[in-house]
């Protein structure tokens, strides 16, 4: 324990140092966000922060390697989404590209890595050859998905970040509870790290704005890394269920989907840019950017804790399944009733005003 805590504060103060170090490159480097109509905070914002988390991350797995479960292909595909996340923040690759490269990386991942298909717990099993074909595309189609899942929820200064040290304080009590000992120090190490950017990405009394960012190759990789914690855990019939895994990120996993079922409804691409997602209707209904990320943040972990607390004490399957239809319902419901309220909103501001003449 005082090796993991030791381990944790290295990677804390490493991403940190690096956080510091690769601000004063990223502007030769033209790693910058600049704002635009959808962006609108103040002057050039370094995408480094991403980098800074793989960095601290690789180099404290590097010196605790022999307490790691995680395989060459594990780091490939990291580093892979890294790169792409890097060259996508510097020239701004095409979505199709960017989806096509993700769905090779993810395939590699999982077949470099030995996953197999993920448990479904008590539920309907899916038997035979194409049942398992059929679980092995679910697990690419979820490794995608919180790729870009995690990428399109990283909007508010501290979100992506914040949601991700959520999800990984619950998947670290998980990987203790079944017996991952190989799995510890790595997310640990990953939750320290990410917790070291936090420090300069999110809002507090003593820091009005965010002075670095994640830049696409930090979210996309959080995404990737999340996935794969979470199949290694549901990898084969006794392991944890998947439904109920899905607790520790349903609320990126239902915005992601949402918004893109709203795309296609108004005949538009589900990857293209709009102000429609979670944290754009939290802040249009009145919440400051930082309380935003605050209540998005405890939904998020609130949720995990429900996830956890299934596992831990067995609840059935079908019953945690419930539960999340039940949260999309809440987000639908929560949506619509936004975006109506801004679509009314703007239809009486754009009405002509009649003065009366006398």
């Amino acid at each position: 324990m005082i090796f993991l805590l030791l381990e944790s504060s290295a990677s804390l103060a490493l991403s940190a140092f690096f956080v510091v170090l690769l601000r004063w490159l990223s502007v030769p480097l033209h790693l910058l966000d600049l704002p635009d109509h959808r962006k609108i905070h103040e002057g050039a914002v370094p995408l480094c922060g991403g980098i800074a988390i793989f960095l601290a991350f690789s180099g404290m797995s590097l010196l605790t390697a022999n307490a790691m479960d995680v395989g060459p292909g594990f780091w490939s595909a990291t580093l892979l989404v890294v790169t792409l996340g890097v060259i996508d923040d510097r020239f701004a690759l095409p979505a199709r590209f960017r989806f096509a490269a993700q769905v090779l990386i993810a395939v590699a991942l999982i077949a470099a890595e030995g996953l197999g298909p993920i448990s479904l717990g008590d539920m309907l099993p899916v038997a035979g050859i194409g049942g398992h074909a059929v679980l092995l595309v679910v697990s690419v189609a979820f490794v995608v998905g919180l790729i870009n899942a995690w990428n399109m929820v990283d909007g508010v200064d501290g979100l992506a970040g914040g949601s991700a040290a959520a999800t990984l304080v619950w998947i670290l009590l998980l990987v203790l509870h079944a017996g991952e000992d190989g799995l510890v120090f790595p997310v640990a190490a990953l939750l320290a790290a990410v917790g070291g950017f936090l420090l300069f990405n999110l809002r507090s009394p003593w820091r009005a704005r965010a002075s670095v960012y994640l830049g696409d190759a930090g979210s996309t990789a959080l995404g990737a890394i999340i996935a794969y914690l979470i199949l290694r855990l549901s990898d084969g019939a006794e392991s944890l269920p998947f439904p109920s895994l899905l607790w520790l990120v349903i609320l990126p996993v239902i915005d992601t989907l949402s918004l893109m079922v709203r795309r296609l409804l108004d005949h538009r691409s589900p990857m293209s840019a709009d102000r429609r997602h979670l944290h754009h209707l939290l802040i249009d209904s009145g919440l400051s950017p930082a309380a935003t990320c605050y209540v998005i943040v405890l939904i998020s972990f609130l949720c995990g804790g429900i996830g956890y607390l299934g596992l831990l004490f067995d609840v059935p399957t079908p019953v945690m399944v419930v539960g999340l239809v039940l949260v999309a319902a809440a987000h639908s419901a929560f949506v619509l009733a936004v975006e109506s309220a801004t679509h009314r909103r703007g239809h009486r501001a754009a009405r002509p005003s009649i003065k009366l003449q006398v």
